[in-house]
């Protein structure tokens, strides 16, 4: 019993640390994970799956939008968006095949 115990809280400690974020940088939903420039389906990096490809938008607490991106292949790829908490636009990001080509601040 201890022992799993032991196992449960080490899953936990490792999955809760998640790198600091640079203030302009879209993020993204807590089951998709940033290695080295790569995005994969998991809840942590130590649990990770397959690269990810699709869209997805994010929401602050409020209910309001907090940001869109799209992946492909594991790579950023395409239009993101980023969303202060009152719903103002605040960056737009352009990639093409995870290198971006353009950075936006709208305010």
């Amino acid at each position: 019993m201890n022992r799993l115990l032991i196992i449960l809280v080490l899953f936990f400690i490792s999955c809760s640390e998640r790198r600091n974020k640079d203030f302009d940088e879209i993020v993204l939903h807590e089951n998709i994970q940033e290695v080295n420039g790569i995005y994969y389906n998991g809840d942590c990096e130590e649990h990770i799956g397959s690269k990810f490809s699709g869209s997805a938008n994010y929401f602050h607490d409020n209910g309001k939008i907090k940001g869109t991106s799209t992946l492909k292949n594991g790579l950023p790829d395409g239009h993101w968006e980023q969303f202060n908490e009152n719903g103002t636009k605040k960056l737009d990001l352009y990639f093409e095949n995870g290198n971006l080509i353009k950075k936006i601040k709208t305010n």
